[in-house]
């Protein structure tokens, strides 16, 4: 059995020398990142890789695990360690694996990584290869039309229908908006307003509250994406510090 790679995320260092502890003793467990900083998190997945397991925190300063979850679930199996629990039910709607208590005892640790890596292992043989196109239903009878994911540059909804805007052409299918963020099910895909989901790979830019898109389109951005929209941009944002070098 191949090595399991671990991250943990908690803002309590001493929650995290215990959990380090735990995956020092359990075998085919690999810490390879820990922080007390919930958002240094995207930055480390870009440089070292998908992890196959995430220990977090839920009650953290600035961006909460409950908040970073939503962002980064399809990378992880997602284990909650929190000293709340009142949190349990919406951890797992966020597709927890697990939910543990502090303190947490080395005999829970363990039975939590033993679901985790029964669950991956399940999925391992259930889930099909992952294919770079999909199909859609088109207007005509029996009509099939061929999409690659990377030509898609964003999908707007309407209502119990969407409108999918590729390089070449703008196709409609009847599918809703919820349905079609379950299928995408891709890193590269974001609802940025309560109608759109964008690629990110084929954003032009950002101005405000608008998304100009390679195809010159402006998509709005909602309040309540935005956040996680500036948190999945920054790490492909280049600026310098020298400002604040100036400023000390």
């Amino acid at each position: 059995m191949s090595d399991y790679n671990c991250y943990v995320v908690d803002d309590e260092a001493d929650s995290i020398d215990i959990i380090q502890d735990y995956i020092s003793q359990t075998p085919n467990l690999r810490l390879i990142y820990s922080s007390t900083n919930p958002r240094d998190i995207f930055s480390v997945i870009t440089k070292q890789g998908k992890p196959k397991i995430t220990f977090l925190d839920i009650e953290m300063p600035g961006i909460s695990g409950l908040e970073l979850a939503g962002l980064i679930s399809s990378h992880t199996a997602i284990i909650f360690i929190t000293s709340h629990t009142e949190h349990a039910l919406e951890a797992f709607e966020r597709d927890a694996y697990d939910f543990l208590v502090k303190p947490v005892s080395y005999s829970r640790f363990l039975q939590a990584v033993i679901k985790v890596q029964g669950r991956i292992q399940n999925n391992l043989i259930s889930r099909p290869t992952e294919d770079n196109y999909f199909f859609i239903r088109g207007n005509k009878q029996g009509e099939l039309i061929k999409i690659y994911f990377a030509e898609i540059l964003y999908i707007e909804s309407l209502q119990n229908y969407v409108k999918l805007y590729t390089e070449k052409r703008m196709h409609i299918t009847y599918l809703t908006l919820k349905e079609f963020e379950f299928k995408l099910n891709r890193n590269n895909f974001l609802k940025v307003h309560k109608s759109y989901v964008v690629n990110l790979d084929r954003i032009s830019g950002l101005m405000n509250n608008e998304l100009l898109m390679e195809n010159n389109i402006a998509v709005p951005v909602g309040s309540v994406f935005r956040s996680d929209l500036l948190i999945r941009l920054k790490n492909r944002i280049f600026s310098t510090d020298r400002r604040k070098a100036l400023d000390n």
